[in-house]
């Protein structure tokens, strides 16, 4: 069996154990790297495809803007390979939820 025939037998498998509920989100997984490039697809990851809207996480506010600017083109780009219908994209910093940190207390 060769690579290329293994590799499409790993993708049949996880589609089948996750069933057609997350068909979308799998496709969109798979084919990340060939919506956004190379780059992009190194710095800006998929968190959640929830109610037609993909969730995003970026590493940086640099590549939050990139993909700001680019947002109406991925989107159509995703309608056009992979046939699947967005009505938006919400991108957030990864670690927005820990830079945060409460203040210690101070001593007395």
């Amino acid at each position: 069996m060769s690579l290329v025939q293994a590799g499409d037998k790993l993708h049949d498998l996880v589609y089948s154990i996750a069933g057609n509920e997350h068909k979308d989100i799998l496709t969109l997984f798979f084919n990340w790297k060939k919506i956004v490039g190379n780059i992009l697809s190194d710095r800006a990851s998929i968190h959640k495809l929830e109610h037609n809207v993909l969730f995003i996480a970026v590493s940086n506010n640099v590549w939050m803007q990139e993909l700001i600017l680019r947002k109406s083109k991925i989107i159509a780009d995703i309608d056009l390979i992979l046939k699947i219908k967005l009505d938006d994209i919400v991108i957030f910093l990864k670690d927005a939820q820990f830079r945060y940190k409460k203040p210690k207390p101070k001593r007395r």
